[in-house]
């Protein structure tokens, strides 16, 4: 499958203009979201990622297809990331959600964790562009009627709070379970499922 790398943004004047339509998955630093990008995509490189949480500090783009751009944006709420870099990703970030070709925004959210007040703020300004596609990381860590309950949770959650989603899905990376579903939700007959 062809999916490349194309170029990065630490600063809001680096941003690309594309003409496809765009996927942004944004979560917590230590979500996994890296290594969700590259287990849907078939590859083990493709998206870096670190042992220490934060390491993506820009916005990464990848192209799938010619037809899909994918971006990986910085992972946000680690404290051990200096504030100044920090600080500035946010204007990153604010320029990057307001751009009209976003077809999808994948919150990436550790199963295990309840959303805090800067999760929920978030949720609500990505919300607000296109409804959400909730996925939930690390399924393989908790025993399947925990999930269960934790999604019908969430869900209950965000429809109080007035946020649109589009689905919740549960995924492991490591025991590529979900995968598969996200798969047709988001590439169709692109990627063909594995």
């Amino acid at each position: 499958m062809d999916c490349r790398y194309i170029t990065s943004a630490l600063k809001p004047e680096q941003l690309p203009d594309f003409e496809l339509p765009e996927l942004a998955f944004i979560g917590r630093s230590n979500t996994g979201k890296s290594t969700l990008i590259n287990a849907l995509l078939g590859h083990s490189k493709l998206a870096r990622h670190g042992r220490t949480p934060g390491q993506t500090q820009m916005i990464n783009f990848f192209q799938v297809a010619h037809q899909l751009i994918l971006a990986d944006l910085p992972g946000y709420g680690f404290s051990a990331i200096r504030r100044d870099v920090a600080e500035q990703w946010q204007p990153l970030v604010e320029a990057y959600v307001r751009r009209p070709n976003i077809r999808d925004f994948l919150f990436l959210v550790d199963c295990r964790r309840e959303l805090n007040d800067e999760d929920w703020e978030l949720a609500f300004i990505l919300g607000r562009n296109v409804p959400l596609y909730v996925v939930l990381t690390k399924s393989d860590k908790v025993a399947k009627h925990e999930l269960h309950s934790r999604i019908q949770r969430l869900q209950k959650e965000i429809e109080a709070k007035g946020i649109a989603v589009k689905k919740i899905v549960a995924v492991s990376s490591m025991k590529r379970q979900g995968l598969d579903q996200v798969r047709e939700d988001l590439f169709g007959t692109i990627i063909p499922p594995r």
